[in-house]
């Protein structure tokens, strides 16, 4: 469904792409904000796509989603080693693999008080939120990325976590958060 932030703004992570390497790189660099419209800079979060189009997805958010028995029965459950974070998504590209379609459906709507379970211990969620882009990476593209794209993608990762751990120490304690 299309997913709506306590603001009533759009939960850009409700229709998104996988993270190729290249959608990574655009994030990292922050080209995916000054450029949502561009099919190529806003690809994982599909910001070129208007929110209110029923379109084929690589993954929804794990905050609502419905799938079939016959889905999980093929591709199995979410994966245990995503503590919190990346498992929807982990999950989704397993379905795909099978064959399946996913759709966002923003006629459809739920609203997602985001982060509702992760204010609570800011620097544990923001250590499993990186963790989980490290599992999905080694899970899922690590074996066919050539090794030094490898490791920068790694550093990448590693930098970007640093950067979020030390933002959130300067905000004020009720400001902390994760992302």
């Amino acid at each position: 469904p299309k997913l709506l932030l306590a603001d009533g703004s759009l939960d850009l992570a409700c229709r998104r792409s996988f993270p190729a390497p290249s959608a990574f790189v655009y994030r990292a660099l922050g080209l995916s904000k000054p450029f949502p419209r561009s099919k190529r800079f806003g690809s994982y979060n599909m910001t070129y796509l208007s929110p209110d189009v029923q379109t084929e997805v690589d993954a929804v958010v794990g905050a609502c989603m419905l799938v079939r028995a016959s889905v999980v029965r093929e591709a199995g459950l979410l994966d245990e080693a995503y503590f919190m974070y990346g498992e929807d998504l982990d999950w989704a590209y397993r379905i795909k693999q099978y064959g399946w379609k996913i759709m966002y459906v923003p006629r459809a709507t739920v609203h997602h008080y985001k982060r509702a379970s992760s204010r609570q211990r800011p620097f544990k969620s923001i250590r499993a939120f990186y963790d989980a882009m490290r599992v999905f990476h080694r899970k899922h593209y690590a074996a066919t990325t050539p090794a030094p794209l490898n490791f920068a993608i790694e550093a990448g990762i590693t930098l970007k976590e640093y950067l979020s751990l030390g933002r959130n120490l300067l905000r004020p304690s009720a400001a902390r958060r994760v992302g």
